[in-house]
Order: structure tokens, then C-alpha cells, then sequence
């Protein structure tokens, strides 16, 4: 069973829909796959955060309703450790990234898994191809 990652750009698609979404079929095609059992699913703790952000500036009057289907989903959430905040202010100051960003990537490195997300900008400034996958490559 593979063990992925999930950021905010994934977890984001899962409730906006194809009309909005570039690549929504394949952040679907993950959360099926999870469902399935044929995958891990986890986050940092902050995704909630970071989506609710979102959908409170962008989608007032949906924002509760969404964030509901998502916490109903109970994917892992994931606290932060010591070494995890280490590589976030370490990957802040090597590679220009906020830590919202280098937090997914530091769960997925802490647990052996993959970073999933639709951020091109950030993987390629990243450059950690081991543990980060594109949405639009799985």
C-alpha cells in the first residue's frame, strides 16, 4: 500500500469540484483510492488551516459545509515533530518555500511517503523528486 501525503492544493480539489479544478479527476481518482483502501492518506495538522483560509475567503457561504465533508473523511492528521520543524526553517531559507508548503514535505520525509500536490512551482524549487509527486503525474 503506498503512503501518500496530501497538501492543501490536493485536498482543496476534493471539494470544489471539476468546473473549478485543473486535474480534479485525479484528486478524486486518490481519495477513491484511499477509500479503497489501496492507500495511505495523511497530512500535517495545519491543512486545516490552510483550507479553511481558503474556502472562508473564497467560498463564505459553502465554507462550513466543505470543510465538514473533509473533516468527515478522517484522513491522518499529523503533528509537527522537532526534526520535522528543523527541515521546514532549514527548506524556508535554502529554497525560498513558506512553511505551510515545507510542512507537507517534511511529514512526507518523516514517514517515508510521497508528496502529493499540484504545486509545480514548489517542486520544482524543491527538487526532491524521492518524495514528491505531482498530482498531474499520478
Amino acid at each position: 500500500m503506498g503512503r501518500h501525503v496530501v497538501d492543501a492544493s490536493v485536498i482543496l480539489k476534493w471539494v470544489l469540484g471539476e468546473e473549478r479544478e485543473a486535474e480534479w479527476n485525479k484528486a478524486l481518482g486518490l481519495l477513491n483510492d484511499w477509500v479503497g483502501g489501496r492507500v495511505e492518506l495523511m497530512a500535517p495538522d495545519l491543512w486545516v488551516y490552510e483550507v479553511g483560509n481558503f474556502l472562508g475567503r473564497r467560498l463564505p457561504e459553502q465554507a462550513l459545509e466543505k470543510m465538514e465533508l473533509l473533516f468527515n473523511l478522517k484522513f491522518s492528521s499529523i503533528a509537527l515533530t522537532e526534526n520535522m520543524l528543523r527541515l521546514c526553517f532549514h527548506w524556508m531559507a535554502e529554497n525560498g518555500v513558506t512553511f505551510y508548503d515545507a510542512s507537507y514535505l517534511a511529514v512526507a520525509e518523516e514517514t517515508k511517503s510521497i508528496l502529493v500536490t499540484a504545486d509545480a512551482k514548489f517542486a520544482e524549487k524543491m527538487s526532491r523528486p524521492q518524495f514528491i509527486c505531482l498530482l498531474r503525474d499520478l
